[in-house]
């Protein structure tokens, strides 16, 4: 790692100039930044100017992964010397980029296409110096905590702002409408040749047709729109609050009288989620089919059962229903994990009552949120 009088950054690019803005803008502040266009060139710099944070600038993720893999099982040293690891990633690639770091190859990610804000780039960067000098640890974790959480609160907070601009465009799609039907009658219109009788009529028609059909499916889409946005926005502030939490109160929350039945083939999916679980606090037990796991509930009544939607021994809709015909499992929360094209099976699997469908793969955050809210929403029904 490098040293406290000194820092030092690496961007690793194969197009400097598309990025030409940031790099001027890093080597003014930073003047031992270098720039490598191969994985040889990245090697040499890395071991000889000991580079604290390597930033990865390659024209995909993947690309971006592979290089840094084939740094680190080039020489055993960079991993000791690099001190962050930070891949820059377009927009469309976020949710990619967000996995990546979850599992720890690299520490953090920033957008750079489109490019919103080069200079945010060098907060992370000055933050990253003065947590690894240490210097004034008290004033770092003060900050830290404070900017994350009004982070949050500003995630919290964002429902008003969006459904402002959903309002805005409301409007201004149905004026649009409104101004081409108008237009068309104009355009009709101006055929001398038809008489003010058809004239009237044909008015007529276009004012009932603007109103009964497109008018009422721009508000119809709207509002389902609108109600998909506001269920995903409250899970995302819901995962922020709870985040703000832990900042707030470290304490672990552990719920030792808590069930919990995952029913999941896919074996890494299977130990993923039960990891996850335990590392937060619960206990889980795990089945790999649907046959194993309803002979398992005959004696042993879980909380919480979690269904893959693609079981290989029998519908997952047979298990809810099995679920859903047992007395002693009626207060039971049944949530299902779902991947891309699961949307008729996840349609009729909440027609059956199941309380939650998480999409594949399921994120960590995400998945302790879900287990806390269901649990609490058992625990309420039970004292009802």
């Amino acid at each position: 790692m490098g040293s406290s009088g000194r820092f030092s950054v690496l961007l690793v690019t194969d197009d400097v100039e598309e990025i030409r803005t940031v790099c001027n803008l890093i080597k003014r502040h930073f003047p031992q930044f270098h720039i490598a266009k191969s994985e040889e060139e990245a090697l040499k710099i890395i071991v000889d100017k000991k580079i604290d944070v390597l930033l990865m600038g390659l024209k995909t993720l993947q690309a971006n992964e592979v290089c840094y893999l084939h740094l680190l099982s080039s020489k055993q040293c960079v991993a000791n010397i690099l001190y962050r690891k930070i891949v820059l990633c377009s927009r469309e690639e976020l949710k990619e980029a967000f996995s990546i770091c979850n599992k720890d190859v690299f520490d953090d990610y920033f957008i750079i296409r489109p490019l919103y804000d080069p200079y945010h780039i060098l907060l992370r960067l000055r933050f990253i110096r003065r947590v690894r000098d240490n210097r004034d640890p008290t004033a770092i974790s003060s900050f830290s905590l404070d900017d994350l959480c009004n982070y949050f609160d500003q995630v919290v907070n964002c429902q008003d702002v969006l459904d402002g601009l959903n309002e805005a465009s409301y409007e201004k799609l149905l004026s649009i409408v409104s101004f081409s039907m108008e237009k068309m009658k104009e355009s009709i219109f101006e055929e001398g040749s038809l008489p003010q009788g058809q004239k009237n009529e044909i008015g007529s028609l276009i004012d009932k047709h603007t109103e009964n059909n497109l008018i009422k499916g721009v508000s119809d889409h709207q509002k389902e729109t609108q109600q998909q946005l506001h269920n995903a926005v409250q899970d995302v502030a819901a995962i922020a609050q709870l985040k703000k939490k832990k900042l707030e109160n470290p304490e672990p929350v552990t719920f030792t009288d808590s069930n919990i039945l995952l029913i999941e083939d896919d074996s890494s999916i299977r130990d993923n989620i039960r990891d996850t679980l335990n590392a937060a606090g619960y206990s889980a037990q795990v089945s790999a089919s649907a046959t194993h796991a309803i002979q398992l509930m005959r004696t042993w009544k879980p909380d919480i059962i979690m269904i893959d939607l693609r079981l290989p021994d029998m519908s997952p809709l047979y298990v809810i229903n099995t679920i859903k015909n047992d007395p002693e499992l009626q207060n039971a929360r049944i949530l299902v994990l779902a991947k891309a094209g699961d949307k008729e099976s996840a349609q009729e699997a909440m027609k059956l009552g199941v309380h939650e469908v998480m999409r594949k793969p399921v994120d960590r955050d995400m998945l302790i949120y879900k287990i806390d809210y269901n649990l609490k929403e058992l625990k309420k029904a039970q004292h009802a």
